[in-house]
Parts: structure tokens; C-alpha cells; sequence
């Protein structure tokens, strides 16, 4: 049996697209602007406000860090007790009601797919009527 070395089995290898380029220069653009600007404020800043500034920076890098661990540590731990994901979750196809809680009254969904033309009407505030059109 050959065993497959530097991918992960079964994952196909992925080629650089036009997309993975343009991400690409645009994050260098957007490093190179950054260090731009520092080098045209520099000058003109105290010691004391850039040290604040580079501090702040620093900071909310350290914060980005950790809440990403402490979710990528959450997600295992969903991962851990339910397991991998093998299929999507099963929800009941109960359209009796919309999201607003209106009651839903109509001819069938096998005639509304049927239909070119679906009036919609919400009678009062608690029921919603869909009528079909009859060709």
C-alpha cells in the first residue's frame, strides 16, 4: 500500500488562482502602506506617543491572538464530544407558520411550483395567503 507523504490523504492539491495573486498584493499593499505612514508620522511624534501607539498595536495583536485560540479551543472541544461532522443537520419541514409567526395558507407546494404567477397577501396581522395563479 503507498502512503502518501506532505498532503493529508485523500485532499486534492490546490493551484495557485488569479484570486490567491490578487489576496496576495493586497496584503503586501496594505503592509507597505502601513509602514508608510508610520514613516511620514515618526518624524513628527513624540517618543512617548509612538511607544503609546506601538503599545496599543501590540495589544489588540495579543487580543486577536488569544480570542482566536480560545475559539479554534472551542470548536475542538465541540469536535471532541460530538464528533466530525458527517452531514448536515436534520430540520423538520414544518412551513406552517413564517418567521413573524403568521400563519401560512396556500393551495400546496406541488401546485406552487406548478405556477408561473404567486400572488402573496397578508390578511390582518396574523395570516399570510399565497394564490395561485390558474393558467
Amino acid at each position: 500500500m503507498k502512503r502518501e507523504t506532505g498532503r493529508a490523504a485523500g485532499r486534492p492539491s490546490r493551484r495557485w488562482a488569479m484570486r490567491d495573486g490578487l489576496h496576495a498584493l493586497i496584503v503586501v499593499c496594505t503592509w507597505v502602506l502601513f509602514f508608510y505612514w508610520w514613516y511620514c508620522v515618526l518624524p513628527a511624534t513624540l517618543l512617548a506617543d509612538a511607544a503609546w501607539a506601538v503599545l496599543a498595536i501590540l495589544a489588540v495583536s495579543l487580543c486577536t491572538v488569544v480570542l482566536t485560540l480560545g475559539w479554534v479551543q472551542y470548536n475542538l472541544g465541540i469536535y471532541r464530544r460530538k464528533g466530525p461532522r458527517r452531514k448536515n443537520t436534520d430540520v423538520p419541514e414544518v412551513f406552517a407558520m413564517d418567521a413573524l409567526g403568521r400563519e401560512l395558507v396556500h393551495a400546496g407546494w406541488e401546485a406552487q411550483r406548478a405556477s408561473r404567477q404567486i400572488t402573496v397577501s397578508v390578511d390582518g396581522e396574523n395570516r399570510k395567503t399565497f394564490t395561485v395563479r390558474e393558467d
